[in-house]
């Protein structure tokens, strides 16, 4: 809504929310702030106390992406963190992240492309995509463990698989890539 839209529905209505304050620093309404000083009237403010608080009304007053900034600012990095301080689900905070992400300059995507054309040297990995709740999980269980990410994930998969038919009874050793030479021969 442009300034002067939102002036004349201040006039009209008032104002239907109070602003957002933590920390004294004002996270939501400063154009209303700014108006209603000009017009001479008295702006209702709601301080809030806690990060969960101002967090979670900034969620909910449409404002998810300043309030996942708000949560990354004070210290908040994981996904599980950042929907507890701003009570939404860890999906939804994914979702945030992955629109706000920085995008790749066009030299990257075009290195990468011209890579995977012609078939890069360097061994290709499979990505797997995981609901960030279990990703989150995982990373916790790979760090009690006092093993990588990878190493917890292949384990927990051969749990699966040992039990189908053909499949061998035994985790294997992992497999290193073959050499180009051993490729083009065999």
């Amino acid at each position: 809504m442009r300034d002067h839209d939102l002036r004349e529905s201040l006039l009209a209505v008032g104002q239907l929310q109070p602003a957002l304050e933590y920390e004294g620093q004002l996270l939501d309404g400063r154009r209303r702030s700014a108006i209603f000083t000009e017009l001479g009237r008295r702006l209702d403010v709601r301080v809030c106390i806690t990060l969960q608080e101002a967090c979670s009304l900034l969620w909910a007053n449409s404002h998810a992406e300043r309030a996942v900034l708000l949560a990354q600012r004070d210290g908040a990095t994981s996904v599980l963190e950042l929907a507890r301080l701003c009570g939404a689900t860890p999906s939804a905070i994914a979702v945030v992240l992955q629109a706000h992400r920085p995008k790749k300059s066009r030299k990257a995507q075009t290195r990468e492309a011209v890579e995977a054309r012609r078939g890069s040297s360097r061994m290709v990995r499979r990505v797997i995509t995981f609901e960030p709740e279990l990703l989150e999980l995982a990373k916790v269980a790979a760090k009690n463990t006092n093993a990588n990410l990878a190493q917890v994930v292949r384990d927990a998969v051969w749990k699966v698989v040992r039990f189908l038919p053909g499949a061998p009874r035994h985790q294997p050793r992992r497999v290193q890539a073959q050499s180009g030479a051993r490729r083009r021969a065999g």
